[in-house]
């Protein structure tokens, strides 16, 4: 059984190393093995900086576990911004994605955000568009090779849903797929 969480300090080495082999293994098509590109891109993927990723108050990340593995690393910001979204390679088409993200969309809510918005690779648009998102501009160069497709959805109000707030100190209210 898979449970996402609010991501911890003990979580770090194991997040950055699914978030560095998802974009070494499954982003091939947007880095094509350019070594300039992925040094640039992998640069920040350290356990220190995810660290200071956690320290931030206006930052939610969580992780996805199953028997003790973390699977997925997802980060959402208070202006809305996703700007962690990776699963590990072995794990992808099995929902552990959707549910991280209804995860962070539920705190966006929780935050009174009327929008989130990211920065899209080629390979992972289908699953952004999947999920409701709509293209917000043309695609951009970024770390090299790579290009960054902008996408936004827009969020039904708190008042709207039903959710319950899952609070970043990672108490005892996790989400099973």
């Amino acid at each position: 059984m898979v449970t996402v969480r609010a991501a911890q300090a003990r979580d770090a080495e194991a997040a950055v190393d699914v978030v560095r082999r998802s974009i070494i293994e499954l982003c091939t098509a947007d880095h094509s093995g350019d070594v300039d590109t992925l040094t640039k891109w992998l640069a920040n993927k350290t356990p220190q900086h995810f660290l200071t990723w956690l320290a931030n108050e206006n930052n939610f990340c969580v992780i996805a576990v199953e028997n003790g593995e973390v699977l997925g690393v997802a980060l959402v910001n208070r202006s809305g911004e996703i700007s962690l979204f990776y699963l590990a390679p072995h794990v992808q088409r099995r929902g552990i994605g959707r549910v991280l993200h209804a995860t962070l969309e539920e705190k966006a809510r929780n935050w009174n955000l009327e929008k989130l918005h990211l920065n899209s690779t080629f390979v992972a648009r289908h699953f952004y568009e999947a999920l409701g998102y709509v293209p917000a501009g043309t695609a951009k160069s970024h770390f090299g090779v790579l290009r960054c497709y902008p996408y936004e959805k827009m969020l039904i109000p708190k008042s709207s849903s039903s959710g319950r707030d899952i609070g970043a100190t990672g108490a005892d209210r996790s989400r099973s797929t």
